[in-house]
């Protein structure tokens, strides 16, 4: 019974963090029908944001700890109104394989950013990133916003690869010629990797059954993601933001003939989607302090399995299957062996596989999600 209660607690507590990333990517395809794959690198920059606010700044507790959530948060939407705006807009009206393997590159981009900076892998790979980054970017800038002419003409077909060819060389020459900066601007110390948990709050335990317990930071967690939750609920059900975004899903045409600048609801959803993921780094920076360039890939593609399961589109899903991914993934763990056999094998890491084999029986029993509309026949 022991056992149990404390793997439901740890279970919960990841499950919440899995929802909150979860609830991005339902909002934004339920409104776009965007995969918007970056969310596990939004997830990361908040928790690094965050990182360098609470060793920066030297205040009472309590302000540092909202100061921790919410600036993070902030800098996530507006993270998420640049790429939505840059990066996403452009492509609004292209075939939706094209914003995907954006969303992909801009999942890229920024791992390897702070890859790069941080010197954690090979800079070959960063470098190209940034150079493709640089090209996309100065691409929709030219080509979208300042409507430079790139139509092919009869004499000279190739113009239309002018301005990414020159963007090309153009980017890669400044990340050249300032290469010896990027590298006295790299992150250094081992604290890079430890969140520095201790100057936010004190781990008390408290105790609930014999031997198990809840942490005070297992309780700020709970809290954190439930008023978070809430207010989202009440925001896409009870305001008039909410009711356009729900509109918009349904038909953005009839939408933007009643007057309702459909963009706007957009740029909103982004805005909301991405302050959650930060909000989620935040949380699970404290829960599990160290942190990587790469530590928002596989939370977000659990959050992401975790939206299709509770019904991808669908709020209440998305918070339902991160719980229950959370709470599957940690009893996986303890029911794995930690050391088996003679030669101690750790078979705890299968425990990241529990994911993917849900998606699979999801996908064969129930593709739509648990609170997912069935496709509709046409006739």
């Amino acid at each position: 019974m022991e056992t149990f209660l404390s793997q439901l607690i740890f279970g919960l507590q990841r499950g919440t963090i899995y929802a909150l990333i979860a609830l991005g990517y339902t909002m934004v395809y339920g409104v776009v029908r965007l995969i918007n794959f970056a969310y596990g690198e939004v997830f990361m920059i908040g928790a690094f944001v965050s990182f360098f606010l609470v060793h920066a700044v030297s205040l009472p507790q309590p302000i540092l700890v909202v100061l921790a959530l919410l600036i993070p948060m902030i800098t996530c939407s507006l993270l998420g109104l640049a790429m939505d705006a840059l990066a996403y807009r452009p492509l609004r009206q292209k075939p939706r394989l094209a914003a995907l393997i954006t969303a992909i590159g801009v999942s890229f981009f920024f791992s390897n950013f702070v890859s790069y900076s941080s010197g954690e892998t090979v800079r070959s790979s960063a470098l190209a990133a940034f150079i493709i980054a640089g090209l996309l970017l100065l691409y929709v800038l030219g080509v979208r916003y300042l409507n430079f002419p790139v139509k092919a003409t009869p004499n000279f077909k190739p113009v239309k690869f002018v301005i990414p060819i020159v963007s090309l060389f153009l980017v890669g020459g400044i990340f050249w010629v300032s290469r010896d900066l990027l590298v006295a601007l790299r992150w250094k110390g081992s604290s890079f990797a430890s969140y520095p948990v201790e100057r936010l709050i004190a781990i008390e335990k408290i105790p609930l059954y014999k031997t198990v317990y809840i942490t005070n930071i297992q309780i700020m967690n709970f809290a954190v993601s439930v008023v978070l939750m809430v207010v989202l609920s009440y925001l896409v059900n009870r305001t008039m933001t909410g009711m356009a975004m729900r509109a918009s899903k349904n038909n953005k045409d009839a939408v933007a003939l009643m007057g309702v600048n459909v963009n706007r609801v957009i740029s909103i959803t982004f805005i909301i989607g991405t302050a959650l993921a930060g909000a989620a780094g935040v949380l699970s920076a404290v829960t599990y302090p160290r942190l990587t360039a790469f530590m928002g890939v596989q939370p977000g593609l659990k959050a992401f399995i975790a939206a299709v399961l509770g019904g991808i589109g669908s709020i209440e899903g998305a918070m339902l299957g991160g719980i229950i991914m959370g709470v599957a993934e940690q009893f996986a763990i303890g029911l794995l062996p930690s050391s088996y056999g003679p030669n101690r094998i750790d078979f705890t890491p299968l425990a990241d596989g529990v994911a993917f084999a849900i998606l699979i029986v999801v996908l064969l029993l129930r593709p739509q999600g648990i609170f997912g509309e069935p496709p509709r026949e046409k006739l």
